[in-house]
């Protein structure tokens, strides 16, 4: 059965006032809000009453380093991030305490990637540099323990991980995707014959999504037997979230989000992948569903999905070129 768009208007994205003007390289849902992180070391929150403010100024260790990526535990109750010259860090949510763990080995190489999986006080991270080593790490209360380096796409970078249900995934700037187990070592699944870049990975129990360049999205299950792909536009995509747990994320409420240069912003519903409006054009790096949803990017920008009965009632709407 053909299935075509039902002309409902798609929901409107709106920008809110930054507590800093630096760009923002990631966002992550918690389980009091979005958190993100910048350039210069910051990471900013949203609370309760909708307003953003500073967490941490300046990083792990007071530094200043630019933060890359950040991830929540499956709790949302602690905040991790990663970044240059070996940033890496907490900040719990519960006590308001940051945590330092940065130059893990004597590492002071830049991070880039980052996925957190299990609950506060015993989850397991995967970190990845710009050369292509993978740190798998476990922590017990507060002490965290580092596994084996690996190094599944060689000395290609990994520019993106995601894990779920004790999954990880990775993958590179030569279109591969990568899975792995506590268990298990890395495993290639994908892409065959996909012939662009891959920089974004998202992952749910029941869905697998990895987006780069051309504006190609991939999307199929986690164990990667089968790819069904979307070309949403002439951009690049740099970051995608993968909706709630659904076997057909389509209809997966909140939906899955895919964005990147440009300003393009897509979101997957009933219809397929729909662009979504915003009044701009800023570059956007981090997309996280939960409540609200957002989207952080460039100079200072954060966005927030109001729904789309609401939208019908904004005026002056247009969507950026």
């Amino acid at each position: 059965m053909w299935e075509f768009a039902s002309g409902a208007p798609p929901a409107r994205w709106t920008a809110v006032d930054s507590p800093v003007p630096d760009t923002y390289h990631d966002v992550a849902a918690t389980s009091q809000g979005p958190c993100a992180v910048a350039t210069g070391g910051a990471v900013v929150a949203r609370a309760t009453g909708g307003t953003w403010g500073v967490v941490v100024e300046d990083g792990p260790s007071a530094r200043g380093e630019t933060l890359r990526a950040v991830d929540a535990t499956s709790d949302g109750e602690r905040v991790w991030f990663v970044g240059a010259n070996g940033a890496l860090g907490w900040y719990d949510l519960p006590t308001g305490r940051r945590v330092d763990r940065s130059e893990p080995r004597g590492i002071t190489d830049g991070f880039g990637a980052l996925a957190v999986e299990g609950e506060r006080g015993s989850e397991k991270l995967l970190v990845a540099d710009g050369s292509g080593h993978v740190f798998p790490a476990e922590v017990s209360g507060r002490t965290l323990d580092w596994g084996p380096t690996t190094v599944p796409s060689g000395d290609t970078a990994v520019t993106a991980l995601a894990a779920a249900d004790g999954v990880g995934f990775a993958v590179d700037s030569n279109a591969a995707v990568y899975r792995t187990t506590g268990t298990d070592g890395w495993e290639r699944i994908g892409v065959e014959g996909a012939g662009n870049s891959l920089y974004a990975v998202a992952a749910s129990p029941d869905c697998l999504l990895v987006g780069g360049g051309n504006g190609r999205v991939y999307g199929g299950p986690p164990d990667g037997s089968a790819w069904t792909p979307h070309t949403l536009g002439d951009f690049t995509v740099r970051t995608l979230a993968a909706g709630g747990s659904a076997a057909d994320d389509s209809t997966a409420d909140p939906p899955s989000l895919a964005a990147g240069t440009g300003g393009s912003l897509y979101a997957r519903g009933g219809a397929g992948w729909r662009r979504e409006r915003w009044d701009g054009s800023k570059t956007i790096r981090g997309v996280a569903s939960g409540d609200p949803t957002v989207a952080v990017g460039s100079n200072g920008l954060i966005l927030e999905r109001t729904a789309a009965s609401e939208s019908n009632r904004a005026s002056g709407a247009s969507e950026s070129n």
